[in-house]
């Protein structure tokens, strides 16, 4: 697979390893769009944006070799969506404009 992938990276540290350690590793990464600790099952989570699959694999393969994570978890975002536009109850799935395409893509596939 190529071309840029953007992906949501859940981490959980080392018990030997501290924040300061992933923040550094994190800051020299420019493929990081955004991190936050988290109260949570993990202790943080990274989006990044890279070039392709191998890259996200390089950058992953870093944070449990470079950076203290014990344990990652990723997602790969596949589009964006607006959470502000709501879909009626009434509204069959697939009639709202953001689903409508998917309607349509499932139909062609039959």
């Amino acid at each position: 697979m190529s071309g840029e992938v953007e992906a949501v990276i859940l981490v959980w540290l080392n018990r030997t390893q501290d924040a300061p350690c992933l923040e550094a590793h994190l800051a020299r990464r420019p493929e990081v769009v955004d991190a936050w600790w988290v109260a949570a099952d993990s202790d943080a989570v990274v989006r990044v944006r890279c070039q392709d699959m191998a890259a996200l694999d390089g950058l992953v393969r870093g944070l449990r070799h470079h950076a203290g994570a014990g344990r990652t978890l990723t997602h790969l975002v596949l589009r964006p969506f607006d959470p502000h536009l709501t879909r009626s109850t009434n509204e069959p799935l697939g009639s709202h404009p953001v689903t409508a395409h998917l309607a349509a893509a499932a139909a062609a596939v039959r």
